[in-house]
Parts: C-alpha cells; structure tokens; sequence
C-alpha cells in the first residue's frame, strides 16, 4: 500500500496579491484624479482672484472720471495694439504745463490699461474686459446716464470645464457698479 500525499492548493497566494495589485491601482487612479482636479480648482480661484481685482479697478477709475461715465458704456478691451497713453504729462517745452485729454479718452486708456497692462491678460487665459450700456437711473430726464445709474463690468477667461454647462468652457466674474455723482 501506498501513501497518498495530498500536497496544499498552489497559486491561491498569486491570485490574491493580483487583486490586491488592482484595488491599490484603483485606489491610486482615484488620488490622482482627485489630485487633478483639486490643482484646476486651485487655477480657477486664482483666475477668480485676478478677475475680481481688475473689476474693482476698472470700477476705481470709473469713479475717478465721472465727468466721462458716459464714455465707459459698451466698452470691450482688445489688447490687439499698444495702450495709447493719454496720461497728463508736461509738455517737452515746459515742465509747468500739461497736455489734457478728453473724459472719453481717458475711458479708453482706462479699459485697456487695466487688462492689457496691468497684468489681466498674462494672468487670465483669454482673458476679457467689458463694460455694458450705463443702466439710466431717471429715464426721460434727458441725461443718457443720470447720477446714480449703474454699469456691468464683465471679466471672463477661458477654463478647462464647462461650469455652467452651456458648452462655452468659460467663466466670469460680474460686478455691478455705481459710479457716484460729479462733484462740481
């Protein structure tokens, strides 16, 4: 008579450390993705950030030329050429005196300068600047743009997602102003 020997079951141990191998690469595949959406998400808020502030300083300069709030309605900044500068500077001949600009082409410099120079357009991927139509506080007064009328600043860039769903795979920041009154 002989003896049986019955020898363990072989390869259970393979098959476990090959599951094993594929939960952990699930779980690595998910921190990465996680990983990746947190750093886009970090990218939006600062775009965000930078939206903000050139909004508020394109508000600033509106009320610093409140003779010329009609001038900033439906103003769009290009960026395609130079700033032209307007800027109050002494003339070449006399220190003393300056040369002035017009209420309008101080709102010209201003949009442009704000995007284009200040730093908007390098910090904001497609980055845009608009100004909508003065929203006349006391219509039929005969003023276009009353006192107390307000404007839309509109700042929008390009983003890798779709955040409202309408396939543009923009986002914007909206601040909605009021200049103030001219004081005489």
């Amino acid at each position: 008579m002989s003896i049986k020997v019955f020898y363990a079951q072989r390869g259970t141990s393979l098959l476990e450390v090959l599951i094993a191998a594929v939960i952990v690469a699930v779980g690595l595949l998910g921190i990465a993705s996680l990983q990746l959406k947190s750093i886009q998400n970090s990218s939006n808020a600062q775009y965000r950030a930078v939206a903000t502030d050139i909004a508020w300083t394109m508000a600033d300069r509106m009320r610093a030329n409140l003779s010329g709030d009609n001038d900033y309605s439906n103003l769009t900044a290009t960026c395609a050429a130079a700033v032209q500068s307007c800027a109050m500077v002494p003339t070449a001949t006399n220190a003393a005196s300056t040369d002035s600009c017009s209420a309008a082409q101080i709102a010209a410099y201003d949009i442009e300068s704000v995007l284009c120079t200040v730093g908007g357009e390098a910090e904001l991927p497609g980055g845009t600047l608009s100004i909508g139509a003065c929203v006349d506080a006391q219509a039929g007064d005969g003023d276009d743009c009353s006192p107390h009328s307000t404007f839309e600043i509109t700042v929008s860039w390009a983003t890798r997602t779709d955040f409202d769903g309408s396939g543009d795979f923009e986002d914007e920041v909206i601040l909605v102003i009021v200049p103030g009154t001219e004081r005489l």
